[in-house]
Order: C-alpha cells, then sequence, then structure tokens
C-alpha cells in the first residue's frame, strides 16, 4: 500500500512539474508573440538638391542663403540638401517649376513614415507613439505657416517667435511624458529640435531657420520607425 501512494504521489509530482514547466513555456511563448502594429497618416515631400560629400557643404550655404533650409540628409556620395517640405505633391510641383525657370535642378520624392511594430512591454506604448507622431507632425506644420508668414511679412517676428517658443514647450512636454527606456532614441531626436528652437528663436528669426527646423521634425517624423 504504500509502495502505491509512493508511486502515485511521485507521478503526481511529476505531473504537476510537467504542467508547471508547460505553462511557463506557455507564458513566455505567448509573451513573446505580444506585439502591437502602428500605422502613421503623415506624408510628406521633399524637395532636394542632390550633392557629393566633397559639395555638401557649399550647396547647404548657398540654400541657406536663398532662404531654404539647408538640411542635410544622407552620407557619403549619396547625399542630398533640403530646400523645403511640403504636404502635398502639386506644391513640391510649383516650387520645382520655379526654380527649374531659374536653372536651379532639383528633384523631390515623398517620405513617408513605415508602420512600427512594438514588442513586450512596449505594447502599451502604442497610443503614446501616435501621439507623439501626431503633436510633431502638428508642431513642423506651425513652423511651416510662420516661415511662410514671415516671408510674405504677414507675421511679425514677436509672432514668429511666439510660434517657434509654442513649438519648443510642446516638443519638452512630449520628451518629458515620454518615460522608459522606449523612447531613449525619439526623446534624444526631440530634444535636438528643442534645443534647435531656442537657438532660432533668441535673435532675428527668417524663414529658413523656421524651415530648417520644420525639415529637422517632418525628417524624424519620416523615420520614426528608426527610434524605436
Amino acid at each position: 500500500m504504500r509502495v502505491r501512494l509512493s508511486r502515485r504521489y511521485f507521478f503526481a509530482v511529476i505531473a504537476v512539474f510537467t504542467a508547471i514547466v508547460f505553462a511557463f513555456i506557455g507564458i513566455v511563448v505567448h509573451g513573446g508573440r505580444q506585439y502591437a502594429r502602428v500605422a502613421f497618416p503623415q506624408k510628406y515631400w521633399l524637395l532636394v538638391r542632390d550633392c557629393e560629400e566633397s559639395t555638401s557643404a557649399a550647396i547647404i550655404v548657398n540654400t541657406y542663403l536663398s532662404g531654404g533650409a539647408g538640411y542635410l540628409i544622407g552620407s557619403g556620395n549619396a547625399q542630398a540638401v533640403v530646400l523645403a517640405c511640403y504636404y502635398s505633391e502639386v506644391s513640391v510641383q510649383s516650387v520645382q517649376r520655379t526654380l527649374d525657370a531659374k536653372g536651379v535642378e532639383t528633384r523631390y520624392f515623398q517620405l513617408k513614415p513605415k508602420d512600427l511594430t512594438l514588442n513586450g512591454k512596449s505594447v502599451s506604448q502604442k497610443s503614446l507613439v501616435s501621439a507623439n507622431a501626431s503633436t510633431v507632425d502638428s508642431c513642423a506644420r506651425i513652423l511651416y505657416d510662420a516661415a511662410n508668414g514671415l516671408e510674405r511679412a504677414s507675421v511679425s517676428q514677436e509672432e514668429a517667435r511666439s510660434a517657434v517658443r509654442g513649438v519648443v514647450g510642446s516638443l519638452k512636454g512630449l520628451r518629458e511624458g515620454n518615460g522608459g527606456k522606449t523612447f531613449d532614441r525619439w526623446n534624444a531626436a526631440l530634444y535636438s529640435a528643442e534645443r534647435k528652437g531656442t537657438e532660432i528663436a533668441s535673435g532675428i528669426l527668417f524663414a529658413k531657420d523656421l524651415r530648417y527646423m520644420q525639415v529637422q521634425l517632418c525628417y524624424a517624423v519620416g523615420h520614426i520607425r528608426d527610434y524605436f
């Protein structure tokens, strides 16, 4: 009788242990499969001048002096200087035609953020990631409008400065609300834009300065997947 009880106890323990092991494996596997896909609706059209590493500095200066953003993208001999960022293909085509008539060779391309997949604990940050992209996009549009207003003299220096400072405050608020390691790289990009905004708001504002910051923000949103 004792032998039978011992055997039953032994097999019961084995069964329970086996069940626990399989349950643990199931949790791990299930946890590993947790994911959330984030889709972004933003679309941008960048007007650029291609250049090589040896000529990029000269084109940046030339672009900046002519009122363009002068934002460098790419690397090595596959570089380009962004003149401006637009929100429709019609707008960028119109400006390109004007530059073509002046003998300035440019090209444009669409920049659209790719879907982002969050895994594990980062899944809970889906809404916050989406909100970040939306807010930064709104900030970029404010700068776009302010830059155009400065150029047309329909926006004063103080109004433009208020717009830039408002954007800087929004970016800072986002960064401070983004907790956890999930946002480390993205927060660094936000901080870089904050610094740019603080810098340009301290002096006389030019449309080209606001365009630079606008492109900086749009380019970050366009490549948001690379930050997570």
